[in-house]
């Protein structure tokens, strides 16, 4: 765990909260970008890992582990951040669709984003963030 960039993420928290609760994230890649874009800046002394340069790497089918690799900004990096995610396929198995899972939905057919659901996105984004590591 890189203590910088939880602490980056305590600080962006109310903000990438408000994100979610305005887009919601359609899959890992989008809260993992939505996670750097959150934690980076010119300012901080780590190397800023760039929201244009995640990739992801699957080899699961139904279920498995998504990688994500991330580069720094710059020309050329040398500095790459990963962390991975476990997924499922079913909402017994895998976390985003739990969530999921228990949004409602109002009368046009659209999911609601309740408190509680903003809460458990936030948990997994800070498990994102806690699980990167520098390669």
């Amino acid at each position: 765990m890189i203590q910088e960039f939880v602490d980056r993420f305590m600080n962006a928290k109310p903000a990438l909260r408000e994100t979610f609760k305005n887009k919601w994230p359609g899959n890992y890649t989008d809260i993992v970008e939505e996670v750097v874009k959150a934690i980076g800046g010119e300012e901080y002394d780590t190397p800023s890992m760039d929201p244009g340069r995640i990739e992801q790497i699957d080899h699961g089918d139904y279920q498995g582990t998504l990688l994500y690799v991330v580069a720094t900004t710059g020309y050329q990096p040398s500095t790459y951040y990963a962390t991975k995610v476990y997924y499922g396929s079913c909402s017994g198995c895998d976390t985003l669709e739990k969530i999921e899972s228990e949004m409602g939905w109002d009368d046009e057919c659209n999911q609601i984003v309740s408190e509680q659901s903003l809460d458990d996105i936030m948990i997994l984004a800070l498990h994102i963030v806690q699980g990167f590591k520098e390669i």
